[in-house]
């Protein structure tokens, strides 16, 4: 497709034509739009010498270093972390730059030391050792005897490399240094004595008069502490974890723990066998000592585990708990394959210990507990909890001790709860299934628990964690044995984890995609975050655009496109002041503000970071808009550029997406393409005639919400027309009379139940619907809360026309159902799915996942978890059985008229309790009788709400689900409709102007010339139609109005 960016050539700052985005050349300059600096490809050159071909990972470091750029090392083990340290350090020293390499023990300097002098014998350079030199190299270590002479040495040293341990003890010796390159190898041995990170920040330069050098440092396994924020507020970014939340892992559910023996000598050597207790495991260790090599590791005896790691031993057994000495730490992929749960991890919490539970705990009981009737009371008072502690705790005790409350996830019995510890069984279970340099391997996990109340609970709150549970019997041992095996042969052969730039919209998505994976590291450009995590397949990069970052100009060729329908885009500015969106000008055109937020920042940082990766993955939503700021991005950027498409923000539906890249959907972009200079065209052109008709600059007209203001004007005219009706209460019935005494007479004709099928689960329409009616949400309300959800991984995709339900999604509702489930798949075309929970989690246990911390979200207030809830009930409900009704048929007389009326009496059933789909009236009173009436002058046709308004638009064919809440905006924006006790009423303003384009410019503007363009751009995203046969017909249209 042709097309025009204003001024963002990366070469030259003037325009960048699709020719030269083809050629990847600037045609002014002749020069490559994208090539790798001289410097990085020097330094390519000295690794290949030294060390041999260097990772895609360690070519990313490179460039940042060499940038100037400090960050936290991000990668699996056996990446090479070190290696890249000690060659970008020779290499910077060999170009007179002071370098500083600090490890945790002493034997680590000696290699250190060692490869090194390895590294300068490859390339011929000399290098002296503790002395001064043309290249001199200073090691410091215990065994060190010549002391005196080392610090006498130590401001000639090119390369300083010693213990974290020696910083801590010599600083006052090194403060006066300054170093252009420090890599810190462990910076837990570093973070130990907080004040190092003051003694590494002055080494830099930082507080002194000098240049600012650049700090690399090792990800954490121990949490952080404050004084490591210092990193952030000099050098631009955070320490994430070296604990990444990477798993292969198969979980199996045993219910005879009898033939754990069996199943070891089945598998073959490698597993861990957790119990609950230290008296547990003696007792296992004990049974099984006879036939099979087994040990035990504790706390206080870990003997057995280097005879483990040297394959002496065949399985260690400890306990599962949280901070145990075989649940965290251990990282040996080639001998743990396996791990064996004798019982669920559990934590229990008894009577006597709600007494000193703190107030978070407190929260959490009170959620999960508040079907008792006491608790329910004091559940709005929980963001005070100290205000009602002393109440709460003796309610829950006093709850605790009956112990005849139910809940899905935990087990209550007299006098406690039992909680099932996921996090513990998910640490534990991960040893069996590490990250490393070539992918992950995998892993397999056996739960033997007799207690079926215990594993019901475990596999329910497992569910929140997306693991899936199969039974023994449906797993192949053999073929497991065998996959387990090949995967760590396998990944032996060839690298397959490599950075990648992915791109999504909003921050809140970029965040909540790098929580998948762990504590991420975090690199700030001008406050704009990107977060780096590792996955099995990249080291990825992620961060957001804050939406569009192009859009048309105005004053080049016929408002924004050149002749042969070229379009000429430019970076979006918007106004802080305001938040007004313009494109051409340099101060806001509405308010004359000049801070501005242009996009153009945004996109030279995404320019960084693709020149980084040179791989970019665009994540953005999945719908034209989506298209086209991938389109955009493509042609900005540098590298391999392929869509990611995820209807959910999940991890599940994120690997899934990585797994199956794609190319740009051509067809999907030039819709949008056309949509967009079609609004621009009709708009601008009708906006002036209107502006110049009424002489006022503030007005402004639309081809599409033009339609929905006519329907609004009718329908306030239709309501000015007033009649009488006489409302019977006793009959909850209305007619038309204007007599307040009746003589009426009911009769019952039938009376019947019937099986009623559910209603399909919500599309954005129906949504939009539900929402205005019960929540009295605006449409731009419901959209904006729907898009918080969506974003914070809990509802799918919430712009779709698609009552689809998938398979994963039928799953979740079977597991939430049980007995109630049904499935129906509510077929509908398209890859796109209905609007529905991404878990079997309700509203009232989303609110305690939240306050747990299982569930992150921010922000979230009343109408989010509303908008949830009636979500997921008419999810849950379009997957139940049928619900029964007693439907009675009457024949009323009254007034002299007679009438029949069906009404359901009755409704019974899940899917009814869940979303009352029905109106259910009460029964009447058969017979003659004389009734008083309420007489109520009311409008022959009530004014439309937003929903009843967003309900023409899909009915009639006008917008789609993407613009209907757009449309409706726009008309309160103009201020040609308010709202009146949810009453859409048309102003004066939207009156005048509606008739003028009515009168003047019907052809253009009417419900069916707008119906017919919404099938084009349809024909067009289906590629049943040329976008370049559409617009000429549009301009055609739009030449005739000019």
């Amino acid at each position: 497709m042709k097309v025009i960016y204003e001024n963002l050539c990366p070469v030259c700052g003037k325009d960048l034509s699709w020719k030269e985005i083809e050629e990847r050349t600037c045609e002014f300059e002749n020069r490559k739009l994208c090539s790798e600096e001289g410097v990085v490809s020097e330094f390519i050159e000295f690794f290949r010498k030294i060390v041999g071909e260097p990772r895609e990972i360690q070519r990313m470091w490179a460039k940042r270093v060499l940038r100037g750029e400090s960050f936290a090392l991000t990668a699996p083990t056996g990446i090479g972390k070190t290696s890249f340290g000690l060659a970008i350090s020779l290499f910077l020293a060999n170009r007179g730059r002071r370098c500083y390499i600090v490890f945790p023990t002493s034997i680590l300097v000696k290699l250190a030391v060692e490869n090194i002098k390895g590294y300068s014998e490859r390339l011929g350079l000399r290098i002296s050792l503790n002395e001064p030199g043309d290249l001199s190299v200073g090691f410091y270590h215990s065994e060190i005897r010549e002391r005196e002479e080392f610090f006498e040495s130590l401001p000639q040293f090119h390369i300083l490399i010693t213990t974290a341990q020696f910083l801590a003890k010599n600083f006052e010796k090194m403060k006066d240094l300054h170093f252009d390159f420090i890599f810190v190898d462990d910076v837990d041995s570093v973070l130990k004595a907080s004040k190092n990170v003051e003694r590494i920040l002055s080494l830099l330069g930082i507080g002194k008069e000098l240049p600012k050098g650049t700090l690399v440092v090792s990800t954490a396994t121990a949490k952080v502490g404050k004084k490591a924020e210092l990193f952030r507020r000099f050098l631009n970014f955070t320490i994430g974890s070296s604990q990444f939340y990477m798993r292969n892992v198969e979980d199996i559910v045993v219910e005879n723990p009898d033939i754990l023996p069996e199943l070891l000598s089945r598998l073959g050597s490698g597993g861990i066998i957790y119990a609950r207790s230290v008296e547990e495991c003696e007792r296992i260790c004990e049974s099984l000592r006879k036939d099979f090599r087994v040990g035990i590791v504790t706390s206080r005896d870990s003997k057995d585990f280097e005879l483990f790691s040297r394959g002496e031993i065949d399985y260690l057994i400890g306990t599962a708990h949280y901070y145990g000495t075989l649940v965290r730490g251990i990282d040996l992929p080639e001998r743990i394959k396996y791990a064996f749960f004798v019982g669920c991890p559990v934590f229990r919490l008894r009577v006597e210990d709600v007494e000193k539970a703190p107030p978070n705990v407190l929260r959490t009981l009170a959620l999960l507990l508040r079907e008792d009737e006491r608790v329910e009371k004091l559940i709005p008072k929980l963001k005070a909890v100290e205000k009602i502690e002393s109440e709460l705790r003796e309610v829950l005790k006093d709850v605790l001790s009956a112990g005849n409350l139910k809940v899905r996830d935990a087990v209550i019995r007299k006098g406690e709860i039992i909680f099932p510890d996921i996090r513990t069984y998910i640490q534990a279970s991960g040893r069996t299934s590490r990250l490393h340099a070539r992918g992950i391997t995998k892993g397999a996990s056996f739960v033997f628990e007799t207690d079926r109340d215990v594993l019901k609970a475990f596999i329910e709150r497992a569910g929140y964690f997306d693991l899936t549970f199969k039974p023994l019997s449906e797993v192949d041992i053999e073929r497991l044995k065998r996959d387990v095996e090949e995967s760590r042969v396998k990944k032996m052969e060839f690298e397959i984890i490599k950075p990648a730039l992915l791109i999504v919209e909003s921050p809140t998505k970029a965040r909540q995609i790098a929580r998948f994976f762990g504590r991420p590291s975090v690199r700030f450009f001008e406050s704009i975050p990107v977060y780096e995590v590792p996955t099995d397949r990249y080291l990825l990069l992620i961060t957001a655009t804050l939406g569009h970052i192009t859009d048309l100009v105005v004053n080049r060729g016929f408002y924004g496109v050149l002749d042969g329908f070229i379009p000429v885009y430019t970076t979006i500015k918007r106004c802080a002041s305001c938040k007004n969106q313009f494109t051409d000008e340099k101060s806001c055109p509405k308010c004359g503000g000049v801070e501005i937020d242009d996009a153009l920042k945004r996109i030279s940082v995404l320019r960084k970071l693709a020149e980084e990766t040179d791989f970019v993955i665009i994540g953005t939503d999945p719908d034209p808009e989506g298209e086209k700021i991938a389109y955009d991005l493509k042609n900005l950027l540098c590298g391999k550029v392929l869509r990611a498409e995820f209807h959910e923000v999940t991890k599940r539906a994120l690997i899934a997406a990585l797994n199956e890249l794609r190319d740009l959907n051509q067809n999907l972009l030039r819709a949008q393409v056309v949509r967009r200079i079609e609004d621009r065209w009709i708009g601008f052109v009708l906006s002036q005639k209107v502006q110049k008709h009424f002489g006022r600059k503030n007005l402004s007209a639309g081809r599409a919400q033009t339609p929905a203001l006519g329907w609004v004007i009718e329908r306030y005219r239709q309501a000015r027309v007033k009649k009488t009706v006489a409302y019977i209460p006793e009959l909850d019935l209305t007619i038309e009379t204007d007599k307040k005494e009746l003589e009426v007479s009911v009769e019952l004709l039938e009376d019947r139940k019937e099986l009623r099928s559910p209603l399909p689960p919500y599309t954005t329409s129906s949504l939009l619907f539900d929402a205005n009616t019960i929540l009295k949400l605006s449409a731009s309300q419901t959209m904006e809360i729907a898009q918080e959800l969506f974003e914070s991984g809990l509802i799918t995709y919430h712009r779709t026309d698609s009552t689809r339900v998938s398979e994963y999604g039928m799953r979740i509702a079977r597991d939430y159902l049980g007995d109630d489930f049904k499935g129906r798949e509510w077929f509908s075309e398209g890859a796109h799915e209905c609007i529905r929970p991404t878990r079997g989690v309700d509203r009232v246990t989303l609110e305690r996942l939240i306050e747990e911390g299982v569930i992150e979200v921010e922000g979230f207030r009343w109408h989010h978890f509303a908008l949830y809830d009636l979500i997921f009930r008419r999810f849950m409900a379009s997957q139940c059985k049928e619900y029964e009704v007693r439907v009675k048929k009457y024949r009323i007389n009254a007034d002299g008229r007679t009438l029949e009326e069906e009404r359901v009496v009755e409704a019974t059933g899940r899917a009814y309790e869940l979303y009352r789909s029905v109106w259910v009236k009460k029964n009447l009173r058969e017979g003659n009788f004389k009734l008083n009436a309420e007489l109520r002058k009311v409008p022959s046709a009530p004014l439309l709400t937003q929903a009843d308004l967003i309900n023409l638009m899909r009915e009639r064919g006008i917008g789609r689900p993407s613009t209907y809440a757009v449309i409706v905006d726009k008309l309160f924006k103009r201020h040609y409709v308010v709202e009146n006790g949810g009453k859409l009423i048309p102003t004066k303003d939207g009156i005048s102007v509606y008739e003028f384009l009515i009168s003047n410019y019907s052809p253009y503007i009417s419900e069916e010339r707008t119906r017919m363009l919404e099938k084009k751009m349809d024909a067009i995203e289906s590629g049943k139609l040329d976008y370049l046969s559409a617009l000429k017909e549009l301009y055609d249209e739009i030449k005739q109005i000019t």
